[in-house]
């Protein structure tokens, strides 16, 4: 076993979880992308190592912040490495290894959350929102305190309603958001994994540029957007948390035309990283998303061939 990569994977991977808890914002940025050294060492020097680490890890992870930083980290971002790992070994298309990464923690964690509110018998939907009232009224107190009168207006405006919407579309807004944190992490360890493509012969070798989904999920979107129009609530609700995972597949793509056109400009990768960030932090990220659903049938970068197979 290659204990050096072992323990080098397990450190940088706890040192960047832990950064959460030291840095404010930025920590948890860096926090995101705690999977990369695990996916990294599990492709690079194969299973055990990879489980040696991601073991490692939790360990140090429970070590600085206790065995409640060590669960989540295991069930959240241990779990995504594992399968984003498994993805790349397999030699599985980028779309299907960035949602096993993304969604296997997700149904792990759906899973235990069903058991125990199964077991205390209490409503999941209805408990959510009560948290999240409770969450809002502490706010408002913590400004009253200080004096910000203004803000603690502002928290306590927020309406019922609000919150009735907010907590039905949480499974499409943590689905989503998962699977783009596995995303982010499997292209960044892609990006060190084919420094030395030796070490993971394997590997897909299909560049971001050219990547898009497989064409026949555009009819998900289509359905999902026909669904938001019925009169039913259930109906439009499921309509919108599908519509909402969806919107990450397609700004996917639609990244990758950005990053064609990039390269055909001879950017340097930092750049063309900077330009991509900036683009996709403001408004301009629905036109990135309306571009990737338009190249389903515009195939603007001429790429459809062999990967346009689902």
């Amino acid at each position: 076993m290659n204990y050096r990569a072992v323990l080098s994977a397990a450190i940088q991977t706890a040192g960047l979880y832990a950064a959460a808890l030291i840095i404010p914002v930025a920590g948890q940025i860096l926090a995101l992308f705690a999977p990369v050294p695990l996916i990294v060492v599990f492709v690079r020097t194969g299973r055990p190592e990879g489980a040696a680490a991601l073991f490692a890890s939790v360990l140090l992870s429970g070590l600085l912040g206790g065995w409640r930083a060590a669960a989540v980290f295991f069930f959240s971002f241990g779990l995504m490495a594992l399968g984003t790992a498994e993805g790349m070994r397999r030699n599985m298309k980028p779309e299907r290894t960035v949602l096993l990464g993304g969604l296997l923690p997700m149904a792990v964690i759906a899973l235990l959350l069903f058991f125990y509110f199964i077991r205390a018998g209490k409503n999941p939907i209805t408990e959510v929102e009560v948290y999240l009232r409770g969450s809002i009224a502490e706010a408002a107190k913590f400004y009253t305190s200080m004096g910000m009168t203004e803000m603690a207006a502002y928290v306590n405006a927020v309406s019922d309603a609000f919150i009735h919407y907010l907590v039905r579309l949480i499974p499409g807004i943590t689905l989503a958001t998962s699977v783009m944190q596995a995303a982010c992490c499997y292209g960044l360890a892609r990006a060190v994994i084919v420094r030395k493509p030796e070490a993971a012969p394997v590997l897909n070798r299909q560049p971001f540029a050219s990547w898009h989904a497989p064409d026949a999920w555009v009819w998900g979107l289509i359905a999902a957007l026909a669904l938001i129009v019925v009169p039913q609530e259930t109906a439009r609700l499921a309509g919108w948390n599908f519509a909402i995972i969806l919107a990450v597949v397609y700004l996917a793509q639609g990244a990758a035309i950005v990053e064609h056109y990039l390269l055909k400009a001879h950017l340097k990768p930092f750049t063309r990283g900077l330009i991509l960030a900036l683009i996709l932090a403001m408004p301009s990220i629905v036109f990135v998303i309306a571009l990737g659903i338009v190249d389903v049938w515009a195939d603007v970068r001429k790429v459809r061939g062999p990967f346009s197979q689902a």
